[in-house]
């Protein structure tokens, strides 16, 4: 609750409130980015880019309670842009569980393989895990983020944990 009445505050033009949604919203940030990226100094210059159009846009946002979304939808769209402007190369329960157990798994050595999996997927693929799963976004709330409908967003999921499965299958057999 607290959130969105920072929100209305931003999009009223209070910057101190906007600097406060950003501090509450800053490691998800750059999670997301690094992920995408790799790269940490790449990580910092995508997020310093989101909050530059997040903050020059802010008045446009006309649902305070859809903010993580819009931002969200601002990281990926610069992410993309940027990613491809300096040349880099670019559900079921059972299967999200799979995920998540690899998620809070605590061997890092683990942590990077999933990383590694996730950055071989095609960008729509990777967008609606990273979302999904990493952080922890409802079905609805990924099919508003990347404007695709809630069947697209299942069969994008579905397809991603496929692959990932036989990429960390790979990985393993390979050792």
């Amino acid at each position: 609750m607290e959130e969105i009445i920072l929100v209305k505050r931003a999009i009223k033009g209070d910057r101190k409130a906007f600097e406060e949604l950003i501090h509450i919203y800053s490691d998800r940030l750059y999670r997301e980015a690094y992920i995408r990226c790799k790269y940490e100094d790449d990580a910092k210059e995508i997020i310093q880019e989101t909050i530059y159009k997040a903050y020059r846009n802010i008045s446009s946002l006309k649902e305070p309670k859809y903010f993580k979304t819009w931002i969200s939808r601002i990281l990926i769209n610069t992410s993309n842009d940027y990613i491809s402007k300096i040349g880099m190369i670019d559900l079921e329960h059972d299967e999200s569980s799979y995920i998540k157990e690899i998620i809070v798994d605590d061997k890092i050595e683990t942590k990077i393989d999933l990383y590694n999996a996730i950055d071989e997927l095609e960008d729509k693929y990777k967008d609606a895990i990273i979302l999904r799963y990493i952080h922890d976004m409802k079905i609805e709330e990924v099919s508003k983020v990347l404007n695709r409908s809630i069947n697209t967003i299942k069969t994008h999921l579905r397809k991603a944990i496929f692959d990932m499965k036989n990429l960390l299958k790979e990985g393993y057999s390979n050792e």
